[in-house]
């Protein structure tokens, strides 16, 4: 058992990593398994809080995380048991808030005691980005539930479809398929598309710095 615990520990910026990737492909996989989409989409999102939950190593932050993530479980398996219910909406949003909040905060203090030039370095940046990601889906999800005129959807639109439109904001690529109508969408939009860019040239501009130091 220690043996195992210990090998999640090593290799958890990787598990994590592939299980937020799982989650980007959900529409794939509801495709070719032809499941409910609800229940793929529950099942993968379970997976990334409990993989992403390795990231908490001391004993308080591994508590805390482990309460944020049962407690975002619960609301996202009633909402899924009880379908369109707007307080199972909020408790699982605002939950998930905290949550990815709380993960990002991790990675980033486990980031800073990184000294040298390894694959969890290349890795943890790498799954910051995708954590940022699925922080604006929420609060653009969230942005949709204070007021449903806020984008300009298509037709037979899913939950997913605001994760899908976080990672074109902050990659700025903009297809124009997903439009923010409202003030507050566009400023939120706005506001992703800055932070993306920024966290890209930190990123960059850290890993170079380690590198320059471990060659000097």
């Amino acid at each position: 058992m220690k043996r195992i615990i210990k090998q999640l520990s090593t290799h958890k910026y990787l598990i994590a990593l592939i299980t937020v990737f799982n989650f980007l492909l959900t529409p794939l996989h509801i495709g070719i398994t032809g499941w409910h989409a609800g229940l793929i989409v529950v099942i993968n999102y379970s997976l990334i809080i409990i993989t992403s939950a390795l990231l908490a190593s001391r004993v308080r932050t591994r508590l805390i995380t482990y309460f944020l993530g049962f407690l975002t479980l619960t609301f996202i398996w009633c909402e899924y048991c009880y379908y369109d219910t707007t307080p199972l909406q909020w408790g699982r949003l605002l939950s998930s808030l905290l949550l990815f909040t709380n993960f990002c905060v991790l990675l980033v203090k486990q980031l800073l005691h990184i000294k040298t030039i390894k694959l969890s370095f290349i890795m943890g940046p790498l799954l910051g980005f995708l954590y940022l990601g699925i922080l604006g889906g929420i609060l653009f999800e969230i942005t949709h539930l204070l007021n449903d005129t806020s984008f300009m959807l298509p037709n037979n639109y899913s939950g997913y479809i605001f994760y899908y439109f976080s990672f074109i904001s902050i990659t700025t690529v903009g297809y124009g398929d997903v439009t923010p109508v409202t003030a507050s969408a566009q400023a939120l939009t706005i506001v992703l598309n800055i932070i993306g860019q920024f966290y890209l040239a930190i990123v960059i501009g850290v890993f170079v710095g380690k590198y320059i130091n471990i060659k000097s």
